[in-house]
């Protein structure tokens, strides 16, 4: 009798597996064609430094004549620095480095200029930068006489003797400067009331010179020369015998001197205030 065969194996009970949630395969999405990452804002750019600086003294000149300076140099496209662009509080030595910074400077001297410490003490620093070669300077003689600037003579003279008469023992003895810079600086080429006696013409010869001596002014558009504009005026003013029949009865007046003398003339107006 055969032996009993072994009894099977026991079958190990199967547990089921927890479910876990299927891997999905996704591509990373392209970025957006109008996303662009964030960048840190910029800062603002420089101040453009000072190219002309003014020195002057009186309200009635900030208010008046040098307003008109200031004003028609900046249409021109010169960057201009005047004290009142200068916080309050600040001392000389601030203003000393915004001349330092400057490429020209404009003294405008009056009878009054010779009263204030300060505007002499600026004349020295603008003349020292001068003879340094690091400063141009163009003087104006509003409405004082140029005689009395360079020799101190009537209310420019006098004034300057009650200045030098308020310093403090204790202050640096500053007279001889003084009349050293002014001497130098008034001997310099510049511009007069006496040859300019209406304020508009000084202030357009006063900023044709600043932009001659300052090439890299930017100008909007180069201007055509005057006997081009006219030429052209003139062509157009021709044409205008041919176009006017379509539209008026009469066109005698197109062929008069009368019609080429104001084309010409308005040339000249446009030029002018250009």
């Amino acid at each position: 009798m055969d032996p009993p065969s072994p009894p099977p194996p026991p079958i190990p009970e199967s547990r089921p597996r927890p479910l876990t949630p299927p891997v999905l395969l996704t591509r990373p999405r392209p970025p957006l064609p109008y996303a662009r990452p964030l960048q840190p804002p910029q800062s603002l750019p420089p101040r453009p430094r000072p190219q002309v600086f003014v020195s002057f003294r009186g309200k009635e000149l900030r208010h008046g004549f040098v307003s008109h300076v200031v004003k028609a140099l900046r249409i021109a496209g010169v960057n201009v620095f005047i004290d009142s662009n200068e916080m309050k509080g600040r001392d000389l030595q601030n203003l000393f480095k915004r001349i330092e910074n400057s490429k020209m400077a404009l003294v405008i001297f009056s009878d009054r200029f010779s009263e204030s410490d300060w505007c002499l003490n600026e004349l020295v620093k603008i003349d020292d930068c001068v003879k340094e070669g690091k400063l141009t300077v163009i003087p104006v003689f509003y409405r004082v006489n140029t005689d009395d600037v360079k020799n101190f003579k009537g209310k420019f003279g006098s004034c300057f003797i009650e200045t030098v008469q308020r310093q403090s023992p204790k202050e640096e003895p500053m007279a001889e400067r003084w009349v050293n810079s002014v001497k130098s600086i008034s001997s310099k080429t510049g511009f007069t009331s006496e040859v300019h006696r209406i304020d508009s013409y000084l202030v357009d010869a006063i900023v044709r010179d600043v932009k001659r001596q300052l090439p890299y002014v930017p100008t909007k558009e180069k201007e055509l020369p005057i006997e081009t504009e006219i030429f052209f005026a003139l062509v157009l003013a021709g044409l205008c015998n041919f176009i006017a029949p379509l539209i008026f009865n009469d066109t005698s007046f197109y062929k008069t001197p009368q019609w080429f003398v104001g084309v010409l003339f308005l040339v000249l107006i446009r030029r002018k205030f250009a």
